[in-house]
């Protein structure tokens, strides 16, 4: 069987390369604009992928659609890189990493070292984002390698600031600092002012994870010297300052660079602007807390969840886009492929034996390589699944530990409260009735700002989004709260869990349970717990 499809493969590969030798002159000038057009696409879409990430996933497709449909490899490649960094902005790392992989696969054939070299930062980055440190550390290090064995330089001082920033997230910072002082010996040596000021930024954070504030200031004062003014830069940079100056006490100062920050984030019309205000509303919150202000304090820690659950919903929103551009993607490739048989089969009997024996040699030499090629992609996604399996392990355990820590720091709170309360009472005074409303306002900041119930509830909607997805396609007036109850029962949580880890009564969790029942439309012999298992 094998020896036909090859035999069956040198008939098709014979009618497109010798078909129509007159046509494929006579449309020269043809294939050039189309290598164009393909070009500006991608141009336009590389352009586009920090601010308006969906519109550059638009152009990218069509490039790729273009290429695909004539043949042009390279063009494919190129247009796939680009798909996997909008993927990569957009937080589907997924897609990422397949498009990522695809444009390897065609640049170690035919690919330039700094072709083949971002394509290697590109599955760096997105191995990054998604904390798998080890893999991060793997590609970044293979693109420094290809590019220091070629003397570029300039490029592989970006690879070893990707390195240094993996090592940061190993929390190994004296390694990463290391890392970033030979990045900023590079980017001095070439004048990279964008370089010198993430390399001193990143020195800076390495500094304050070590607890060296004052340090850490003197390395953001110069990162902010040789700032390129690129505005989410200097965004960041005021946030880390502002953290620094906070623990160093100095709250005037602190504020005075958060609310730098804010001006900078509030300028920009990046896609990736909400990271950085996730970091303004900690850190604000933090400021109000050392102050006493638990009011505020627990305003801007409201505020962190509602962008955090707006980047979640958002990465719902995008998944949903891409699964629909890909389908049409792959219907058009499967029309391409139609219609290139039918052209193959027209010229079928214009082949001859002498040109079957050659090209039968070179598609085994070919066959073969792929084959080869074949292997090491599925030997790196056994690895990646491997990878995916353990963090769902860690995930599970993480659940416990999320659950047993909340409810043992809720009874630390409550504890805390009624040992406060009966200083107060004690103690007497003119001044009892404001020490009072003050403790008040600190116990309910400290149970309303809990972050381990919604880092709870958060991984939860993260994990299980299929199960999100297809309860609300089937019941969409269900409520938030009411999908994250039926969560909390399809993980097996008792009626007291339920309603200790969401703050009401056992009453209310057991009407909150009726009405489901009630909205399931369930009689009195069907579980609910076997129901929402379903789906």
């Amino acid at each position: 069987m094998l020896k036909i499809s090859c035999f069956l493969s040198v008939f098709f590969f014979c009618t497109i390369c010798f078909g129509a030798p007159d046509l494929e002159f006579e449309g020269l000038n043809k294939q050039d604009s189309i290598i164009e057009k393909i070009s500006v696409l991608t141009k336009t879409a590389k352009k586009l992928n920090r601010d308006a990430t969906n519109q550059a996933i638009a152009y990218a497709y069509k490039a790729y659609l273009m290429a695909y449909e004539n043949k042009l490899k390279t063009q494919q490649a190129e247009a796939l890189v680009v798909l996997a960094e909008g993927y990569l902005y957009n937080d589907i790392y997924e897609l990422a990493l397949e498009y990522g992989f695809n444009a390897l696969e065609i640049y170690k054939g035919k690919g330039t070292i700094e072709q083949i070299g971002a394509t290697y930062t590109v599955l760096g980055w997105t191995y990054y984002d998604v904390g798998n440190a080890e893999l991060s550390l793997k590609y970044h290090t293979m693109a420094y390698n290809l590019y220091k064995k070629a003397g570029y330089e300039e490029k592989a001082s970006v690879s070893l600031n990707g390195i240094g920033l993996t090592y940061q997230l190993m929390n190994e910072f004296k390694k990463a600092a290391e890392y970033f002082n030979q990045v900023l010996a590079l980017a001095k040596k070439y004048n990279k002012e964008a370089l010198i000021s993430a390399a001193y930024n990143n020195l800076g954070i390495s500094s304050n994870n070590a607890s060296d504030y004052k340090q850490a200031i003197q390395y953001f004062q110069l990162a902010l010297k040789h700032s390129t003014k690129e505005l989410l830069s200097l965004a960041e940079i005021q946030n880390q300052m502002a953290y620094s100056l906070l623990r160093l006490g100095r709250y005037q100062d602190a504020e005075a660079s958060l609310n730098k920050a804010f001006v900078y984030i509030e300028r920009s019309t990046s896609n990736s602007k909400k990271e950085n205000l996730l970091d303004y509303y900690k850190i604000f919150s933090q400021l109000y807390q050392v102050r006493g202000d638990y009011k505020h304090a627990y305003e801007y820690i409201q505020k962190y969840n509602s962008v955090r659950e707006d980047l979640l919903s958002q990465n719902k929103i995008n998944a949903l886009l891409t699964l629909t551009m890909k389908r049409e993607t792959q219907e058009k490739e499967q029309q391409i492929k139609e219609l290139n048989l039918e052209k193959s089969l027209k010229s079928y009997q214009r082949n001859t034996l002498g040109i079957i024996v050659v090209l039968l040699v070179i598609i085994g030499f070919l066959l073969y390589n792929k084959l080869r090629s074949r292997q090491r992609k599925n030997a790196e996604l056994a690895e990646m699944k491997q990878q995916l399996l353990s963090n769902k392990l860690e995930f599970n355990h993480g659940e416990l530990k999320n659950y047993s820590m909340y409810m043992t720091h809720k009874n630390e709170v409550i504890s805390n409260f009624i040992e406060e309360l009966i200083v107060l009472e004690k103690s007497g005074g003119e001044d009892l009735i404001p020490r009072l409303h003050k403790l008040v306002n600190k116990f309910r900041y400290d149970m309303n700002s809990e972050k381990y119930i919604e880092d709870f509830n958060l991984q939860i909607e993260t994990k299980y989004q299929d199960f999100f997805y297809n309860l609300q396609q089937k019941f969409p007036k269900l409520t938030q709260n009411e999908r994250r109850l039926c969560a909390q029962i399809r993980l097996n949580l008792s009626i007291k869990e339920i309603a200790s880890l969401n703050n009401i009564s056992d009453k209310s969790v057991e009407m909150a349970r009726y009405r489901l029942r009630k909205h399931f439309e369930l009689s009195t012999n069907d579980s609910l717990n076997d129901f929402l298992k379903a789906f």
